[in-house]
């Protein structure tokens, strides 16, 4: 798994452009908020690990149900869109005890997955 020593989701919330999401987020119920801050630790940490991927959305549960341990959420079969395909991305996301700032992260990006799997995993085709 990849280990990143730097966090990068807060940063990328503190961004002018991303007022719209940080208003999303505290409107959302604590497992929605903690998953979808997550994703965009996952995005932004993929990004940063290869610039060719360039990540436009994370489905954490794609391939197997994501679990929370203590303030760690496991997402071990995600998929996330790059380019108009969709990749294998397993993730173990550590929060603060607030469950309000990502703390520690490692990931793992695995196989491009065939379009003909898209459906049955419930990855949109669309763009």
């Amino acid at each position: 798994m990849v280990r990143p020593s730097q966090m990068l989701s807060e940063q990328a919330l503190r961004k002018p452009g991303s007022r719209g999401l940080r208003q999303q987020l505290g409107r959302l119920v604590e497992e929605d908020r903690v998953a979808q801050l997550c994703n965009l630790e996952a995005m932004e940490q993929i990004h940063v690990w290869r610039r060719d991927l360039q990540p436009d959305r994370l489905v954490d549960y794609a391939r197997s149900d994501t679990r929370m341990q203590d303030h760690t959420l496991i997402a071990q079969g995600g998929a996330f869109r790059s380019a108009r395909n969709w990749y294998e991305v397993s993730y173990r996301c550590e929060l603060d005890a607030g469950l309000a700032k990502v703390v520690g992260f490692a990931f793992r990006v695995g196989a491009a997955i065939p379009r003909e799997d898209w459906a049955a995993d419930n990855l949109p085709a669309r763009y």
